[in-house]
């Protein structure tokens, strides 16, 4: 059991391959998304690494939880399954898509390598520098605790908006239920998992030639895939 949850684990992507994601409408977008780096980067990462590093990562959040439970775990790991429009044309939304399922994977490979210097490596090319150095203060907390990823979140990317020529919103229905934390010596569940439905709005800007994620937004409407 110990030695599944210590591999990395996979983070599986499905959209649609009969359509391209449809536009989100841009005025709707640009009056929720105002970057706030500290409260969308926890936003982002609750629903990454699940209520456990939102509370690592907000001090008001600090001391909460639910006990462990025990759970069976997959028997292998999981693989990246990405199922994607025209693979053959890169669209302006597709490169988004691309940078924002690295991210995904970016912050498990963070949680997962054990290692301020290998996280910060890894993170940077997917969110600000400015960001880096409070996740990982968030990120050692978790390791302290023995916490490692379990599972694999299922992204069903509905909407791609390009808001600017340096700035995209993706809508995602993200199924967080087969997704957590878990000790890494005991293999119990940390918190539980997640929702089936998480309804999320991301925003990346682009920089030095990368998209980068700045905030991520819930939704309080339901969402279906």
């Amino acid at each position: 059991m110990r030695h599944v949850l210590t591999r990395r684990a996979r983070v599986r992507l499905a959209l649609p391959s009969r359509a391209r994601p449809a536009a989100v409408p841009t005025a709707a977008l640009a009056a929720v998304l105002t970057p706030t780096l500290a409260a969308v980067l926890t936003a982002a990462l609750a629903a990454v690494l699940t209520a456990a590093l939102a509370a690592v990562l907000t001090a008001a959040l600090a001391g909460c939880g639910s006990s462990p439970a025990r759970a069976t775990l997959p028997k292998k790991p999981l693989h990246v399954k990405v199922a994607r429009a025209d693979p053959v044309r890169q669209t302006p939304q597709q490169v988004v898509i691309a940078a924002y399922e690295g991210y995904w994977r970016a912050t498990n490979d963070a949680l997962d390598s054990r290692s301020a210097a290998r996280a910060k490596a890894i993170l940077a090319d997917y969110i600000p520098s400015s960001a880096i150095p409070g996740l990982v203060r968030g990120l050692r907390m978790l390791w302290q605790r023995d916490e490692v990823s379990y599972g694999s979140p299922v992204l069903h990317i509905t909407g791609v908006t390009l808001l600017s020529a340096r700035s995209a919103a993706v809508h995602d229905c993200v199924d967080m239920s087969h997704a957590g934390l878990a000790n890494r010596k005991t293999g119990r569940l940390v918190g539980g998992l997640g929702q089936s439905h998480e309804n999320l709005i991301t925003k990346l800007v682009l920089e030095h030639g990368r998209w980068l994620v700045t905030g991520e937004i819930p939704v309080v409407q339901a969402c279906s895939y």
